[in-house]
């Protein structure tokens, strides 16, 4: 498909422009399995504990719990977490450990509640019968290489959580009860602040993708993740300020009200204000709904809102659907290339756009890199434009900064 997934981060941008947060959200910690401190809990066969729930129990900061690879029934309960800069981690060895079973119910089949200072790395959370992961009020959370694999309710589910790294996870299959369903595939909300997820695989889920809402302080990096298949929006930011949205390939919602990334106000919210959002680098298509759509429910505020270097393409809701009375603010709509037709925006700086296909390599293939002599090429404007393309490769290549997601070379 021509889709690439560089996890570089800590990456330069253009100083003034996407400035939602001032760094990674979450540091990766250093001490990665095998540990290099505390003791070693083994789970599995012959192991010093039969159940991941019974070394749990036992376990403290700074501890690693090693669990075989393989099924474990009855899912994991923690009342407790590491300490600070202790993480209490938890990683499958020799492949995933498959945490399955019913029971998930309100807390999750992984129940995380309010503990902190946690790491789960080669972890699966299969087939719960309510929700797959839960946390509320948690701190300093760290899932790598973790999977969900089909829940009822919401799958990743992070309310009132700060210092979050999320990084080359795989979600699908949850909200299966469809629409009834609470939260979503990953949902970041409630007051949720410092998230960062990247490198993920988020599909075929019965509600949104992942969906950062009801923060008004997020400081949230939503990054190089490939996000599809979806009821829709594949992206959603509801009533949230301060989120970056970069380097995404997007495409193939489901239903027709449902754009590849969608911003909003909600009437749940209590804020009911969208402010300080950027969405650049992201290749957005084939989405049933929009490539880009803005929502407001009823009443409420979207501002300071920033739409540069992206490429939409073969969206049958068109490029951007504009569903709002107004926005408020510095609004900027630059450097994007609309597949669909050229489109400016009601209180929006709209310039160095592009309409159809300026000559992608292999659109067919969903390969939106620039062919040699693409009109798009060199035809952008520098100012507010990232240093950086959708390849993480510095901006530009040539004379000029060049439209849409990728930088030709």
């Amino acid at each position: 498909m021509g889709t690439r997934i560089n996890r570089v981060t800590g990456v330069v941008v253009a100083a003034g422009l996407f400035a939602a947060t001032s760094g990674p959200a979450a540091a990766t910690p250093a001490d990665v399995p095998p540990p290099a401190s505390g003791r070693t809990l083994t789970v599995g066969p012959g192991a010093q504990y039969e159940s991941i729930q019974d070394a749990a129990d036992a376990a403290r900061p700074g501890d690693n719990v090693e669990i075989a690879a393989g099924t474990y029934s009855g899912g994991l309960h923690l009342d407790h977490g590491g300490a600070q800069d202790k993480y209490l981690t938890f990683y499958g060895k020799g492949g995933h450990a498959v945490l399955t079973g019913g029971g998930g119910g309100d807390d999750g089949l992984l129940a995380i509640g309010g503990s902190s200072w946690l790491r789960f790395i080669g972890v699966t959370v299969a087939r719960s019968d309510g929700f797959a992961v839960r946390a509320n009020g948690a701190n300093h959370l760290v899932f790598q290489d973790f999977r969900v694999d089909g829940s009822q309710e919401g799958g990743l589910v992070l309310l009132g959580s700060r210092d979050i790294l999320v990084d080359g996870c795989e979600i699908s299959g949850t909200n299966a009860k469809g629409t009834s369903a609470s939260h979503e595939a990953m949902s970041v909300g409630e007051g949720s602040s410092g998230i960062e997820v990247r490198g993920c695989r988020v599909h075929d889920n019965g509600e949104e993708g992942i969906d950062v809402k009801y923060d008004d302080d997020a400081k949230a990096k939503i990054h190089d993740n490939v996000v599809y298949g979806n009821r829709g929006p594949n992206i959603y930011v509801d009533s949230s300020s301060g989120v970056e949205i970069y380097n995404n390939t997007v495409y193939a919602t489901k239903n027709e009200t449902k754009a590849g990334v969608g911003l909003a106000v909600e009437d749940y919210s209590d804020s009911r204000k969208l402010d300080d959002i950027s969405v650049y680098n992201n290749v957005s298509y084939g989405n049933a709904g929009a490539g880009l759509g803005f929502w407001m429910e009823s009443d409420g505020t979207m501002s300071n809102v920033r739409v540069v270097n992206n490429t939409f393409h073969g969206n049958s809701g068109g490029a951007i659907s504009f569903d709002v009375s107004g926005v408020d603010g510095k609004n900027l709509l630059r450097n994007n290339i609309f597949g669909e037709g050229q489109e400016s925006l009601p209180g929006f700086t709209s310039d160095h756009n592009a309409a159809g296909d300026p000559g992608f390599a292999d659109p067919g293939a969903a390969d939106f890199h620039l062919a040699p002599g693409s009109s798009a090429i060199d035809a952008g404007a520098a100012d507010g434009a990232p240093a950086f393309d959708r390849d993480n490769k510095p901006r530009p290549a040539g004379k000029a900064v060049d439209l849409g997601a990728y930088e030709s070379r």
